[in-house]
């Protein structure tokens, strides 16, 4: 028992003195760890779900089909999922019974949809849709944003080299 109790001190003894070092190593309780993501990838993070949300809150409505065309990536990635995947008729959409959004194929035959109990894909085929959908769409929010650029000026704002001669000089 003895031994234990000593085992057990030299234990303790190292934790607090590595929390000790921890603590003093700089960092104050107010820090935050870095979380190792860029600033870009978390705006990117943030641009994607957002749109995301925004086609989701439409489908609440009635069912979206993704637009190549649309200013909203999350369309645009609807609309390249559907070509991935060959179903042109896929739509995200309600579910009523269940109140869940969820993948449907509009161009499902009737009677298809009557045996299933409606035009709505399988939850695994549904997962696996929603992961490719967020993955395509932050894709998407990466690839048309860009870096700084210079700003925009008008030609009034244009200085003219010296040695330009001005018109009204001409005449």
């Amino acid at each position: 028992m003895a031994a234990k109790t000593g085992q057990i001190g030299e234990l303790m003894r190292t934790l607090g003195a590595q929390l000790k070092d921890a603590f003093s190593g700089g960092r104050s309780a107010g820090t935050v760890e870095p979380s190792g993501y860029t600033p870009r990838s978390l705006v990117v993070a943030k641009v994607s779900r957002n749109a995301v949300a925004e086609l989701v809150n439409q489908a609440r409505n009635h069912p979206q089909r993704g637009n190549l065309a649309s200013a909203n990536p999350a369309y645009v990635a609807l609309a390249e999922l559907t070509e991935l995947v060959g179903k042109p008729g896929l739509a995200l959409g309600l579910r009523n019974e269940t109140g869940e959004i969820g993948f449907l194929d509009l161009d499902m035959a009737p009677e298809e949809a009557a045996l299933r109990g409606g035009a709505y894909l399988d939850r695994r085929q549904n997962r696996n849709l929603w992961r490719q959908l967020k993955h395509l769409a932050a894709l998407k929010v990466d690839r048309t944003m860009l870096a700084p650029t210079r700003p925009v000026r008008s030609p009034e704002d244009m200085e003219l080299p010296e040695d330009t001669v001005d018109e009204d000089e001409i005449r």
